[in-house]
């Protein structure tokens, strides 16, 4: 049985209502040295923002950036403030990337150009932030993992980045780190979902395959070339994506760090590690993500 836009409304409307009784930039509450919301343009629309979190002295000397998910439909940066927090608490320094929601209007091209736009603009005003110096590690869960992963081979593979039609910096690219990532975009939903409800997550083009193949992490892993951390469990619904990354890049010769959680507690699901920071299984997978951003000289 298909699902239909219906079902996606109501899943959007009641994320939508958590997000609104949640307190506002909660990592923060005068904690830490911080720039919340920051626009990337002038165009006043609140998704095309981002946040910036300096740690408490002792600081690693790299900035965690991550984009969040949502099923390309909803949420924002704010949902993975209690994720932020641990990071910072263990000495990171964390920038949270946004993107526009889709209506059914903007093809997915359009959300992953969002969460570029942002890393751009933060990259280019990292010396404001004091943070010109730091090394880069790039973190995405489900939607925003797709996003990381895809802007990660970007920044390693300058012909991929001009297919992508992206002005990229140069950075000192660390690591990736993803959470219940979508890696295999072309063919999701074409055996899940109606038509309708294919256009209200993807766009007006959702079936134009040679777009969705340029903008799936599957089609450039090669590109690939600094070390990923993944991570999943038994009752993740996209624990196949997972499964397949790292099926591939173990055939490349990849640096992959993959955690697989076989709990039967059904509360360790989909980015549970996101959502629900305090669970024990979260706990052990935060840590060993904080472990594998460690800084190069620290790991020696």
């Amino acid at each position: 049985m298909k699902f239909g836009t219906l079902v996606l409304a109501l899943i959007a409307a009641n994320v939508k209502s958590g997000i609104a009784k949640r307190a506002k930039h909660a990592p923060s509450h005068g904690q830490y040295e911080e720039w919340l919301d920051v626009p990337i343009d002038d165009s006043k629309n609140p998704y095309r923002t981002y946040d910036v979190y300096k740690a408490k002295e002792p600081r690693k000397g790299v900035l965690i950036v991550d984009i969040h998910g949502g099923a390309y439909i909803l949420s924002s940066h704010h949902d993975n403030y209690g994720f932020a927090l641990e990071f910072l608490k263990g000495g990171y320094d964390v920038a949270l990337l946004d993107y526009t929601p889709n209506d059914g209007k903007k093809d997915t091209a359009g959300l992953f150009a969002d969460a570029v736009d942002g890393f751009i603009h933060l990259l280019a005003h990292r010396k404001e932030y004091g943070l010109e110096d730091e090394a880069i590690v790039l973190t995405g869960d489900s939607a925003g993992g797709h996003f990381a992963l895809l802007l990660a081979e970007a920044l390693c593979d300058k012909e991929l980045a001009k297919k992508l039609g992206l002005g990229l910096p140069k950075v000192r690219l660390q690591s990736v780190m993803l959470n219940c990532p979508v890696y295999d975009f072309a063919p999701i939903g074409f055996d899940t979902m109606r038509k309708r409800a294919m256009k209200r997550m993807f766009g007006p083009n959702f079936d134009d395959m040679a777009a969705r193949e340029l903008l799936s992490p599957r089609t450039h892993i090669a590109s690939l070339s600094v070390p990923l951390f993944v991570s999943t469990c038994k009752h993740d619904f996209l624990r196949q994506q997972s499964l397949l990354l790292e099926q591939d890049c173990r055939k490349l010769g990849k640096e992959i760090k993959f955690v697989d959680i076989p709990s039967e507690d059904k509360r360790i699901a989909h980015v549970h590690n996101v959502l629900a920071v305090n669970l024990p299984e979260s706990i052990r997978v935060n840590q060993a993500m904080m472990d594998f951003a460690s800084p190069v000289k620290e790991k020696e």
